[in-house]
């Protein structure tokens, strides 16, 4: 029973003339309820049903013009009531239990505070162009923001196992720059717009939206937007997201509206490196803090390395377009977890480029266009220059031998503190043995070209060597 109203079937002749419609199980008797035994010779009965969501108010007669009304079962005392034909003293009773059917009051939340502004591919004006050194008229694809929407309700958690879903109400996603306002999205009213459960039992449902460049307020839109659309709608900076969960019971009963906010916003960029001296041939772990590119927050972003530009004495090129010169790691800018907002590769400090040597101590500009800095109303508008200098080594070397007198046939110990050679920290490394770097060891009849010295460890910068004087023929008249 609710509120001591029996649970009645709508289509077995208890509740006649109703107004409205039953929702879930029609009766007790249409659940399949069925008390089992719990094992053998246990005599406790256990049986389980689904409480619906509203039932068929039989207190009146129930006539055409006083007719039985569906109305909700929240708020209702629930009683189960069992007829012991035969207790311990020989005689019938009923025995019963009850309890509150309550609602819970549903929260709303964005799964952040701050959006970047989403930005366009096909206008000069809205776009996230690549470097100018790439070809100057390269931009990255579309940038559409997901928005993840949760819905907290444990009134749509009704079952213990499997995902339970949200139709029967709305979700909307909007947009609002002062006074205007458009809908983005009405979701959680229809199979076809349901929101799925997080997880089985977990009562939050969430909701994946994607925003585009377009979809703001249709009003006080730049002219470069025109024709973006049909109609001509955009998201500027300072734009509120706004969603809207109605709640169809909240803890009382009532139905209740709860909202939650989040802004879209540009931020500056900053571009990072680990060192500001390189040996060449060794990494840069190269990073680029920008939040602009942190489009979903379910996920790591990738961004081209056309956005960076080198420019040193050797060579002024596009950092992407030379993969197989600084070998990078991954191919593109990654993001080093879900929504950090920090894009990392590690580039190796080549000798050449374009079969052009870098110098020792060479300077290296690294440059990011940043197409959407703060303070600009959308991507494209403005741009700003974001400048790295970092330097090729230039420790210069010296050399050691182990004595100042050696007599003919002594063995010579070479020792050679050359940092600018460590190229790989995590190997051992090697001088002398090329043109670009000869070690010559002579005395007055004899020499040695091109001779091989080998690093004394992993990342010493030390390279050790030695040599045997053969002495020389004689006589003993001398």
């Amino acid at each position: 029973t609710f509120d001591d109203l029996a649970w009645v079937d709508q289509d077995g002749g208890e509740c006649t003339n109703e107004v409205g419609t039953v929702d879930g199980d029609d009766g007790l008797e249409a659940t399949g309820f069925t008390l089992v035994e719990t094992g053998v010779e246990t005599g406790i009965f256990t049986g389980s049903f689904q409480v619906p969501t509203t039932y068929c108010n039989t207190s009146t007669a129930g006539t055409a013009a006083d007719p039985h009304t569906i109305v909700t079962v929240t708020g209702t005392d629930i009683e189960v009531n069992y007829q012991d034909f035969r207790n311990a003293s020989g005689e019938s009773i009923e025995v019963g239990d009850g309890a509150s059917i309550n609602a819970n009051t549903g929260s709303v939340a964005f799964d952040r505070t701050v959006y970047p502004v989403p930005y366009g591919a096909d206008a000069a004006d809205t776009r996230f162009a690549e470097h100018a050194t790439a070809t100057g008229t390269n931009a990255l694809a579309q940038g559409d923001v997901t928005v993840h929407v949760r819905v907290t309700d444990a009134d749509y958690n009704i079952s213990a196992q499997g995902e339970d879903v949200i139709t029967d109400t709305t979700v909307v996603i909007a947009i609002e720059r002062g006074s205007n306002s458009t809908n983005v999205a009405t979701v959680g009213n229809s199979v076809a717009n349901q929101i799925v459960e997080v997880s089985p039992d977990s009562g939050v449902f969430e909701y994946d939206q994607a925003v585009t460049y377009t979809d703001g307020p249709t009003n006080d839109c730049p002219a470069v937007f025109t024709g973006a659309s049909t109609t001509n709608g955009c998201v500027l900076q300072g734009d509120i997201l706004t969603v809207t969960y109605t709640d169809n019971f909240d803890a009382s009963g009532e139905e209740q509206t709860v909202t939650d906010s989040a802004t879209f916003d540009l931020r500056n960029g900053v571009l990072q490196s680990d060192k500001s001296v390189y040996l060449i041939g060794s990494d840069m772990i190269l990073t680029l803090i920008e939040p602009d590119f942190d489009l979903d927050n379910d996920g790591a972003q990738s961004v081209t390395l056309n956005l960076i530009e080198w420019d040193s004495d050797a060579a002024e090129v596009t950092v992407g377009l030379y993969n197989s010169t600084f070998d990078p790691e991954p191919s593109d800018l990654r993001e080093t977890g879900d929504s950090t907002g920090i894009f990392q590769v590690v580039l190796e400090i080549p000798a050449s480029i374009d079969s052009e040597n870098l110098d020792r101590g060479e300077k290296i500009d690294l440059e990011y266009t940043d197409w959407g800095p703060a303070g600009a109303d959308y991507v494209g508008q403005e741009d700003e220059d974001i400048g790295l200098t970092v330097y090729t080594s230039n420790f210069g070397a010296t050399i050691e031998l182990d004595q100042k007198v050696y007599t003919w046939t002594d063995k010579v110990y070479i020792t050679v503190v050359a940092p600018d050679h460590n190229m790989d920290s995590g190997l051992v490394d090697e001088i002398g043995s090329t043109a670009s770097d000869p070690v010559k060891v002579s005395t007055r009849g004899n020499e040695l070209d091109n001779y091989k010295l080998v690093e004394s460890g992993a990342d010493t910068g030390i390279f050790i060597g030695e040599v045997t004087l053969a002495g020389f023929a004689f006589d003993a008249d001398g």
